[in-house]
């Protein structure tokens, strides 16, 4: 999965990926909910791809101390993409 990919999670509910990091050898994604007009919502999660066999599944990141560090490298990420778009 990559930025700006549309997910459908089990309860029907949609979210656009807006970053993806890589964590403990783990590729987790910050999403977005949206609406029918795919227009973004209230709603932010954290999510862990998992990959089985060729197939993409996820699930949520519940685990306090592993928010906490994708909390800070998906921050990061935004400041140097903000950085970036600054030099040119």
């Amino acid at each position: 999965m990559n930025k700006e990919d549309i997910i459908t999670l089990e309860d029907n509910v949609e979210y656009m990926v807006l970053d993806t990091t890589e964590f403990n050898h783990d590729k987790y994604l910050y999403c977005v909910e949206i609406d029918e007009n795919e227009m973004p919502k209230e709603e932010y999660k954290y999510l862990k791809e998992i990959n089985e066999n060729g197939e993409l599944f996820t699930e949520d990141v519940e685990d306090e101390n592993i928010i906490e560090a994708l909390t800070a490298m998906f921050s990061l990420n935004y400041l140097n993409d903000t950085d970036e778009e600054q030099d040119v």
